[in-house]
């Protein structure tokens, strides 16, 4: 589905006719991104890829994708905020974060570096470059060192009194190379990736001409983060330079990623920060595994997606990732569930931790993507034929967009609460 030129729109692990050039799709291919058969390709990713100034946006499983051009692009930006957080908050592998656009200091000209860019100028406005001018023809904080040793006194009656004095004033040096290098480099950022902040090149001084060479940029950017020691100052040196260097040595028509094939960490983070995650304060009465063996492997704990505790109930969660039109949870995952439910509310109970009062119930529950209008839907629920002493596992949809709003903190919901009220 095309949105004007400059946007093509998919959902992972979709099909659609494969319409992309040859050596797009086999770069793709190299990197595991996507996968063809019979004409039909198919992303194995969430995210964004760029090539030629078009953007490809990969939205979840599941999602609901707008119609209006308006919501399209307040989704995206959504998901690009999120694949953000998500990046600089965990902990993530070396190829994952090469997917989701490597490192700081890396010299590339991408969206990462035009990103930082960009959230330096919202955050802090444009860069400043005082310079210091002394002069008799304006008003200002009088220098009386320059004054003294510049102008002639006058003597009256023993006093000594100087009509013409010499005052400084700090004044932003707009010449200077290093705003005019700054200007360009939010421009170009500004003119390719402004959209996925609302931003446009009309909040900006229009500054589209790099006002020197490439290397010679690069060369004083490296010797002007040498001569300063304001913070901000440093920072946004060290970006332009990135910004530049990546011009230089990416000169060639080239593929920009941001993606991930591992949107259920993702997701599962999401609905961790969503339900309020109680793991960290609770795993010490999660009950671990006894071997009795002669070795020195690690041993595996029981480790829940998500687990919290209200009133008389224990509530564990598992952020699932799934279409389930499509797929649903096998054996070993409801096994696992039910695992989990049954030890540690037997296990916290029979310890009785003195903040927790006696546990009378466990809510196992699946929670997966969805595009439905409801931000948190009862779907169903999973059982073991002749072991109903187990329970049931309930299954919820949760809506992607809010539940990737909250975690951003653009919107507020109480999905606890929401799902407390299903249940009773």
């Amino acid at each position: 589905m095309k949105h004007k030129t400059n946007y093509i729109i998919a959902i992972e692990y979709k099909e659609y006719d494969n319409d992309y050039p040859n050596d797009f799709v086999t770069q793709l291919i190299n990197r595991e991104i996507c996968s063809v058969k019979n004409n039909k390709i198919k992303f194995k990713v969430t995210g964004f890829i760029i090539y030629k100034n078009t953007f490809i946006i990969i939205f979840p499983k599941n999602y609901n994708v707008p119609r209006e051009e308006k919501d399209l692009l307040k989704h995206a930006q959504v998901l690009f905020q999120v694949l953000l957080k998500y990046k600089q908050e965990s902990n993530l592998n070396v190829e994952e974060m090469e997917l989701l656009g490597g490192e700081d200091g890396q010299y590339k000209e991408s969206y990462y570096t035009s990103y930082l860019i960009i959230s330096d100028f919202i955050e802090n406005g444009p860069l400043k470059k005082e310079i210091r001018i002394e002069s008799s023809s304006y008003s200002g904080r009088i220098d009386w060192s320059a004054t003294i040793n510049k102008k002639q006194p006058i003597f009256s009656e023993g006093s000594v009194i100087y009509n013409d004095t010499v005052s400084k004033k700090n004044m932003i040096d707009h010449h200077h190379l290093l705003l005019q290098i700054y200007r360009y480099c939010v421009n170009k950022s500004i003119e390719k990736y402004g959209w996925l902040f609302d931003l446009s090149l009309e909040n900006v001084e229009e500054f589209l001409e790099l006002p020197c060479d490439i290397n010679y940029g690069i060369n004083f950017l490296t010797k002007e983060l040498n001569s300063t020691f304001v913070d901000r100052e440093m920072k946004v040196v060290k970006i332009l330079r990135d910004f530049l260097s990546g011009i230089e040595f990416d000169r060639f028509e080239k593929i920009e990623i941001m993606v991930t094939p591992y949107f259920h960490n993702v997701w599962e983070v999401i609905c961790s920060f969503n339900f309020k995650n109680q793991y960290k304060g609770l795993r010490s009465l999660i009950p671990k595994t006894k071997w009795e063996i002669e070795s020195s492997a690690k041993v595996q704990s029981q480790r829940p997606d998500i687990i919290f505790i209200k009133e008389k109930t224990i509530y564990i969660l598992d952020a699932k990732y799934y279409d389930i039109d499509t797929n649903l949870p096998g054996w070993s995952d409801i096994v696992k569930q039910f695992f989990y439910g049954f030890t540690i509310f037997r296990n916290i109970n029979a310890k009785m931790h003195q903040r927790i009062k006696q546990l009378e119930t466990v809510e196992n529950s699946f929670l997966f993507p969805s595009g439905d209008l409801d931000p948190i839907k009862y779907v169903g629920r999973v059982s073991i034929e002749e072991n109903m002493d187990l329970g049931y596992i309930k299954a919820y949809k949760i809506n992607t967009f809010l539940a990737m709003q909250c975690y951003l903190g653009k919107e507020r919901f109480d999905f606890i609460n929401q799902m407390i009220r299903k249940i009773n």
